[in-house]
């Protein structure tokens, strides 16, 4: 029961597009009625709730495994595919999101050219991305991962009349496939390597005979791979394909940015043990994303457009969940993951009413830039409450879940990154509730406290037990954070390093935008309009990298496609 069940999970989507696809291309659907759109909906929501009964299954008696009674070239066992926990978890965020969307598209695009193509194609790629994440096999995951490009690009460029969505899909694609000319070389190491790519068959050497496989192997392997997942996940510098994105319909970024970008975390957290054996890799792993996650939020922060501001946003989430991968916090990567692709999605869909909103409503609230509950003059009875209640009780906060979650700060230096980032949050949420005046009196400010305590606790602790759920074997923990661990001699001034970020760009904020004073040195201001008109530009690595290696890789394929078909023809 528990096989059968397994395989409707891509089954229902896969079946509901291609009758819808059918059904089009016969009689054209086209958008004149959203009821032939649940034909894919539906489907996709029954394969959530199966999704729910798998996950149960999966937890309640282990993994689940599907065979084939043949074998195939780069299989040495015959299993074609299962799901584990980890697949588990994310074939329910895939299934989810895109119900969601599809649910949201029904009246969202009523009216648009293709209506009922668009539904087939995110059915089929829903089925795609289930597919994939629950292959067993590095061939297997290759050849998802190409049906999930075409069907990404597909969906970008649905609306062929809009010649910015085509162009936009055609660049990432062309991105995506150079990222695969890593991945392609991977697979080639694997293969030449471990003489499988099962990775069943990959964990077993890699656990009983470790010695086998060079350093230098392993590095090359595991950079390959991860190659071909900062392509997909928009890790700098081959984001550049992501900001175009915005081109496609809300739904469209919706998906691809709650399910899509998540790929390439998905990819590192199934080979977590190969990228375990290879510390240096994982060290360039972290230092990829630390990059990714500056250049993607300051960017962020220099962009007028909505869409554009969370399609930077999930660049540097993306960068931030690979930092973690780099640190041995695989599971708090797939928790990130979890979390950034459902409330981003949330944001793209409501994009639109915001940005409705504000065009229609001349009398909307504007933030004003002074506080009220601060009164004037400097004196330090008056900041230090602003402090404690804004910096230092965030930090108490957050140290104090870790201390009740039995969290080791001094053993897991992942973990004290995802401490930053709840510090960084937590700050942020109070400094808004000061600004709201709801810390102005002692009773209004209990609750407040007790509120943020609770859901700090809650988070930390839930993100603690995802890591015992999701990798139950304590010698696997170990190993992923001893490989990504950098000794804390060096990872002392990192810590030392961020807590100055904060405290700094917290007294900068204070002083700005709550006292309305301009404290950095004049040589900082003078290059404040160069630093902003560089990340506006998207530091012109677009230019680059786009049409000095991508268009001329472009050129190169399609000279050789010239040069074979005229070998054809002679």
């Amino acid at each position: 029961m528990q096989n059968e069940a397994a395989v409707l999970l891509p089954a229902f989507p896969l079946l509901g597009g291609l009758v819808l696809f059918i059904i089009d291309a016969i009689w054209s659907v086209g958008e004149r009625s959203p009821r032939y759109a649940l034909l894919c909906v539906v489907p996709t929501a029954l394969s959530f709730l199966t999704a729910i009964a798998v996950l149960w299954e999966v937890v309640e008696r282990g993994t689940i495994t599907l065979s084939l009674p043949f074998s195939l070239p780069g299989i040495s066992e015959p299993s074609l595919w299962g799901v584990d926990r980890l697949s588990a978890i994310m074939v329910l965020l895939i299934t989810g999101v895109s119900t969601v969307v599809q649910g949201y598209s029904l009246r969202y695009l009523l009216g648009e050219a293709d209506y009922a193509r668009f539904f087939s194609i995110v059915a089929l790629e829903t089925s795609v991305l289930v597919m994939l994440v629950t292959s067993r096999n590095l061939l297997l995951i290759f050849l998802f991962w190409q049906l999930m490009s075409l069907g990404l690009y597909l969906l970008m460029a649905y609306n062929r009349k809009r010649r910015s969505s085509v162009d936009a899909a055609a660049k990432t694609f062309l991105v995506h496939r150079l990222g695969d000319m890593f991945f392609l070389g991977g697979l080639l190491i694997a293969w030449q390597s471990f003489h499988s790519l099962d990775l069943g068959r990959i964990a077993e050497i890699l656990r009983n005979s470790p010695g086998t496989i060079s350093q230098g192997t392993l590095s090359a392997l595991v950079l390959c791979l991860f190659a071909g997942c900062m392509a997909k996940s928009a890790q700098f510098p081959f984001h550049f394909w992501l900001p175009d994105t915005m081109e496609t319909p809300t739904p469209v970024s919706a998906l691809m940015h709650a399910g899509i970008v998540n790929a390439g975390g998905y990819l590192m957290n199934r080979t977590a043990l190969l990228f375990a054996h290879s510390p240096v890799s994982m060290h360039l792993v972290f230092i990829v994303g630390f990059v990714t996650a500056l250049f993607g939020s300051s960017t962020m922060l220099t962009q007028s457009d909505v869409k554009r501001k969370l399609g930077f946003s999930t660049m540097g989430q993306m960068g931030y969940m690979t930092m973690e991968c780099g640190l041995g916090a695989f599971s708090l990567a797939v928790f990130h993951l979890i979390a950034h692709g459902i409330f981003k999605a949330t944001l793209f869909l409501e994009s639109g009413t915001a940005i409705g909103i504000a065009r229609t409503e001349p009398t909307l609230p504007r933030q004003s830039a002074e506080d009220p509950g601060v009164p004037e003059g400097f004196h330090l009875s008056r900041v230090l409450p602003v402090a404690l209640v804004t910096l230092v009780l965030p930090l108490v906060i957050v140290l104090g879940a870790h201390q009740l979650a039995n969290i080791h700060l001094s053993k897991e230096e992942g973990t004290v990154v995802f401490l930053f980032f709840s510090w960084v949050t937590v700050s942020q949420v109070t400094i808004s509730l000061t600004r709201a005046r709801l810390f102005d009196s002692f009773t209004a400010a209990i609750p407040w406290t007790a509120v943020l305590v609770l859901f700090v606790y809650g988070y930390i602790g839930a993100a603690h037990k995802f890591n015992l759920f999701l990798y139950p074997d304590p010698a696997d923990r170990a190993l992923f954070f001893s490989s990504g661990g950098v000794g804390w001699s060096l990872f002392t001034p990192i810590v030392l390093f961020l807590t100055a970020i904060i405290v700094g760009g917290w007294v900068v904020a204070f002083f700005r935008g709550i006292r309305g004073r301009q404290i950095l040195p004049a040589w900082i201001l003078s290059r404040q309009e160069s630093l902003y008109l560089f990340f506006l530009n998207r530091g012109s690595v677009e230019h680059i990298l786009f049409h000095r290696v991508v268009e001329p890789f472009d050129r190169l394929l399609w000279r050789l496609r010239e040069i074979f078909d005229g070998k054809e023809r002679a």
